[in-house]
Protein backbone atom coordinates (compact mmCIF):
# COMPACT_ATOMS: atom_id res chain seq x y z
CA UNK A 1 0.00 0.00 0.00
CA UNK A 2 1.34 3.39 -1.05
CA UNK A 3 0.16 6.66 0.53
CA UNK A 4 0.86 10.31 -0.25
CA UNK A 5 -0.17 13.54 1.46
CA UNK A 6 -1.30 16.08 -1.14
CA UNK A 7 -1.06 18.96 1.34
CA UNK A 8 2.72 18.55 1.15
CA UNK A 9 2.89 18.12 -2.60
CA UNK A 10 4.55 20.66 -4.87
CA UNK A 11 3.69 22.23 -8.20
CA UNK A 12 3.73 19.05 -10.25
CA UNK A 13 0.01 18.82 -11.00
CA UNK A 14 0.16 20.36 -14.49
CA UNK A 15 2.89 17.92 -15.52
CA UNK A 16 0.99 14.88 -14.25
CA UNK A 17 -2.27 16.16 -15.72
CA UNK A 18 -0.64 16.18 -19.16
CA UNK A 19 0.66 12.63 -18.61
CA UNK A 20 -2.74 11.15 -17.76
CA UNK A 21 -4.75 9.32 -20.46
CA UNK A 22 -7.33 11.48 -22.22
CA UNK A 23 -10.30 9.86 -20.47
CA UNK A 24 -8.70 10.50 -17.06
CA UNK A 25 -8.16 14.16 -17.96
CA UNK A 26 -11.80 14.46 -19.05
CA UNK A 27 -12.88 12.93 -15.74
CA UNK A 28 -10.59 15.31 -13.86
CA UNK A 29 -12.02 18.32 -15.70
CA UNK A 30 -15.51 17.50 -14.44
CA UNK A 31 -14.50 18.10 -10.84
CA UNK A 32 -15.30 21.62 -9.65
CA UNK A 33 -13.35 21.54 -6.37
CA UNK A 34 -9.59 22.06 -6.59
CA UNK A 35 -8.71 19.51 -3.89
CA UNK A 36 -10.73 16.83 -5.69
CA UNK A 37 -8.85 17.49 -8.93
CA UNK A 38 -5.58 17.26 -7.00
CA UNK A 39 -6.61 13.92 -5.51
CA UNK A 40 -7.39 12.53 -8.96
CA UNK A 41 -4.04 13.63 -10.37
CA UNK A 42 -2.11 12.50 -7.28
CA UNK A 43 -3.80 9.08 -7.46
CA UNK A 44 -2.58 8.59 -11.02
CA UNK A 45 0.94 9.78 -10.14
CA UNK A 46 1.03 7.48 -7.10
CA UNK A 47 -0.13 4.52 -9.19
CA UNK A 48 2.69 5.17 -11.67
CA UNK A 49 5.18 5.36 -8.79
CA UNK A 50 3.88 2.08 -7.32
CA UNK A 51 4.11 0.28 -10.66
CA UNK A 52 7.66 1.53 -11.22
CA UNK A 53 8.50 0.31 -7.71
CA UNK A 54 7.35 -3.25 -8.39
CA UNK A 55 8.69 -3.35 -11.94
CA UNK A 56 12.02 -4.57 -10.61
CA UNK A 57 10.29 -7.73 -9.38
CA UNK A 58 9.52 -8.74 -12.97
CA UNK A 59 5.75 -8.59 -12.49
CA UNK A 60 5.17 -6.07 -15.26
CA UNK A 61 5.66 -7.35 -18.83
CA UNK A 62 8.96 -6.54 -20.48
CA UNK A 63 8.72 -3.50 -22.72
CA UNK A 64 6.04 -1.72 -20.67
CA UNK A 65 7.44 1.37 -18.99
CA UNK A 66 4.89 2.78 -16.49
CA UNK A 67 7.02 5.88 -15.99
CA UNK A 68 6.88 6.92 -19.65
CA UNK A 69 3.67 5.37 -20.98
CA UNK A 70 0.00 6.24 -20.45
CA UNK A 71 -1.40 3.57 -18.16
CA UNK A 72 -4.00 1.34 -19.91
CA UNK A 73 -6.69 1.82 -17.26
CA UNK A 74 -10.08 0.25 -18.02
CA UNK A 75 -13.13 -0.55 -15.88
CA UNK A 76 -15.11 -3.70 -15.28
CA UNK A 77 -18.90 -3.58 -15.60
CA UNK A 78 -19.12 -2.90 -11.85
CA UNK A 79 -16.95 0.21 -12.27
CA UNK A 80 -13.83 -1.22 -10.63
CA UNK A 81 -10.70 -0.12 -12.51
CA UNK A 82 -8.03 -2.47 -13.80
CA UNK A 83 -4.89 -2.36 -15.94
CA UNK A 84 -5.62 -3.86 -19.34
CA UNK A 85 -3.01 -6.45 -20.29
CA UNK A 86 -1.01 -6.00 -17.06
CA UNK A 87 -1.15 -8.97 -14.61
CA UNK A 88 -1.38 -6.89 -11.45
CA UNK A 89 -4.39 -5.60 -9.54
CA UNK A 90 -4.76 -2.16 -7.99
CA UNK A 91 -7.19 -0.06 -6.02
CA UNK A 92 -7.33 3.64 -5.13
CA UNK A 93 -8.78 5.53 -2.18
CA UNK A 94 -8.61 9.11 -0.92
CA UNK A 95 -9.90 11.17 1.99
CA UNK A 96 -9.00 14.73 2.93
CA UNK A 97 -5.32 15.21 2.10
CA UNK A 98 -4.50 11.49 1.91
CA UNK A 99 -4.39 9.44 -1.29
CA UNK A 100 -3.74 5.68 -1.22
CA UNK A 101 -2.96 3.05 -3.85
CA UNK A 102 -2.79 -0.70 -3.19
CA UNK A 103 -1.16 -3.23 -5.53
CA UNK A 104 -1.44 -7.02 -5.40
CA UNK A 105 -1.08 -10.08 -7.65
CA UNK A 106 -4.73 -10.89 -6.90
CA UNK A 107 -7.91 -8.86 -6.34
CA UNK A 108 -7.35 -6.02 -3.86
CA UNK A 109 -9.27 -3.18 -2.23
CA UNK A 110 -8.06 -0.34 -0.03
CA UNK A 111 -9.54 2.51 1.96
CA UNK A 112 -8.42 5.60 3.83
CA UNK A 113 -10.72 7.65 6.05
CA UNK A 114 -10.32 10.51 8.51
CA UNK A 115 -11.47 9.76 12.05
CA UNK A 116 -15.26 9.89 12.18
CA UNK A 117 -17.62 11.69 14.53
CA UNK A 118 -20.96 10.33 15.82
CA UNK A 119 -19.48 6.86 15.56
CA UNK A 120 -22.14 4.91 17.44
CA UNK A 121 -25.05 6.52 15.59
CA UNK A 122 -23.57 5.38 12.28
CA UNK A 123 -22.48 1.97 13.59
CA UNK A 124 -25.93 1.14 14.96
CA UNK A 125 -27.44 1.80 11.53
CA UNK A 126 -24.87 0.07 9.34
CA UNK A 127 -22.66 -2.37 11.30
CA UNK A 128 -23.21 -5.97 12.35
CA UNK A 129 -24.27 -6.69 15.94
CA UNK A 130 -20.86 -8.03 17.01
CA UNK A 131 -19.18 -4.87 15.71
CA UNK A 132 -21.62 -2.60 17.57
CA UNK A 133 -21.04 -4.57 20.79
CA UNK A 134 -17.27 -4.28 20.25
CA UNK A 135 -17.53 -0.49 19.95
CA UNK A 136 -19.87 -0.19 22.93
CA UNK A 137 -17.21 -1.75 25.13
CA UNK A 138 -14.92 1.21 24.33
CA UNK A 139 -15.94 3.88 26.85
CA UNK A 140 -13.53 6.63 25.80
CA UNK A 141 -15.28 8.60 23.03
CA UNK A 142 -12.11 9.51 21.12
CA UNK A 143 -10.94 5.90 21.18
CA UNK A 144 -14.40 4.75 20.13
CA UNK A 145 -14.34 7.08 17.11
CA UNK A 146 -10.91 5.75 16.14
CA UNK A 147 -11.96 2.10 16.45
CA UNK A 148 -15.11 2.81 14.46
CA UNK A 149 -13.08 4.42 11.65
CA UNK A 150 -10.70 1.46 11.59
CA UNK A 151 -13.63 -0.91 11.20
CA UNK A 152 -15.20 1.31 8.54
CA UNK A 153 -12.03 1.35 6.43
CA UNK A 154 -11.68 -2.42 6.80
CA UNK A 155 -15.25 -2.97 5.63
CA UNK A 156 -14.81 -0.53 2.75
CA UNK A 157 -11.66 -2.33 1.66
CA UNK A 158 -13.57 -5.64 1.66
CA UNK A 159 -16.40 -4.48 -0.62
CA UNK A 160 -13.91 -2.66 -2.86
CA UNK A 161 -11.85 -5.84 -3.15
CA UNK A 162 -14.88 -7.87 -4.28
CA UNK A 163 -16.12 -5.02 -6.50
CA UNK A 164 -19.54 -5.11 -4.83
CA UNK A 165 -19.36 -1.68 -3.23
CA UNK A 166 -22.62 -0.51 -1.68
CA UNK A 167 -24.42 -3.53 -3.14
CA UNK A 168 -23.02 -5.51 -0.20
CA UNK A 169 -24.61 -4.11 3.02
CA UNK A 170 -22.12 -3.50 5.82
CA UNK A 171 -24.22 -5.50 8.28
CA UNK A 172 -24.03 -8.53 5.97
CA UNK A 173 -20.64 -9.45 7.44
CA UNK A 174 -18.73 -8.82 10.64
CA UNK A 175 -15.04 -8.12 11.18
CA UNK A 176 -15.43 -8.87 14.91
CA UNK A 177 -15.83 -12.45 16.10
CA UNK A 178 -18.11 -13.78 18.82
CA UNK A 179 -15.30 -13.32 21.35
CA UNK A 180 -15.22 -9.60 20.64
CA UNK A 181 -11.94 -9.57 18.72
CA UNK A 182 -11.30 -8.16 15.27
CA UNK A 183 -10.60 -10.73 12.57
CA UNK A 184 -8.02 -10.63 9.78
CA UNK A 185 -9.63 -13.28 7.56
CA UNK A 186 -13.21 -13.53 6.38
CA UNK A 187 -15.44 -15.53 4.03
CA UNK A 188 -18.39 -13.45 2.86
CA UNK A 189 -21.89 -14.92 2.57
CA UNK A 190 -22.32 -16.32 -0.93
CA UNK A 191 -18.58 -16.57 -1.59
CA UNK A 192 -16.08 -19.35 -1.01
CA UNK A 193 -12.76 -17.49 -1.21
CA UNK A 194 -10.89 -16.27 1.86
CA UNK A 195 -10.36 -12.52 2.06
CA UNK A 196 -7.42 -11.21 4.07
CA UNK A 197 -7.83 -7.84 5.79
CA UNK A 198 -5.08 -5.70 7.26
CA UNK A 199 -5.58 -2.49 9.23
CA UNK A 200 -2.59 -0.18 9.55
CA UNK A 201 -1.50 2.19 12.27
CA UNK A 202 -3.42 5.46 12.08
CA UNK A 203 -1.56 8.67 11.23
CA UNK A 204 -2.66 12.27 11.81
CA UNK A 205 -6.23 11.11 12.42
CA UNK A 206 -6.39 8.96 9.26
CA UNK A 207 -7.01 5.21 9.21
CA UNK A 208 -5.88 2.84 6.45
CA UNK A 209 -6.89 -0.70 5.47
CA UNK A 210 -6.27 -3.22 2.70
CA UNK A 211 -8.19 -6.36 1.74
CA UNK A 212 -7.04 -8.93 -0.79
CA UNK A 213 -7.49 -12.51 -1.90
CA UNK A 214 -3.68 -12.51 -1.76
CA UNK A 215 -2.51 -13.63 1.68
CA UNK A 216 0.90 -12.00 2.06
CA UNK A 217 -0.11 -8.38 2.62
CA UNK A 218 2.78 -6.17 3.68
CA UNK A 219 2.64 -5.00 7.29
CA UNK A 220 3.76 -1.43 6.59
CA UNK A 221 2.57 1.44 4.43
CA UNK A 222 5.00 2.88 1.89
CA UNK A 223 4.74 6.66 2.27
CA UNK A 224 5.68 8.64 -0.85
CA UNK A 225 6.49 12.33 -1.35
CA UNK A 226 5.32 12.88 -4.91
CA UNK A 227 7.19 16.16 -5.16
CA UNK A 228 10.40 14.14 -4.90
CA UNK A 229 9.49 11.92 -7.85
Amino acid sequence: MYVTDISQSGNFYDMWYDRMPKDRRIKNDRYKVDVVRKRCIAAYALLVHALCDVQKDGIIPEGFDPGNTELPISEYDNGKPYLEGIPIYFNISHSGDMVAVALAPKEVGCDVEYKSKNAMNVAEHFFAEDEVAFLNKTEDEARQELEFTKLWTMKESVVKCTGEGIRRPFDDFSLVDCAGKRVSRIILPGRSDILHVREYESKNGYCFSVCSVYEDIEDKIRYVRLEDE
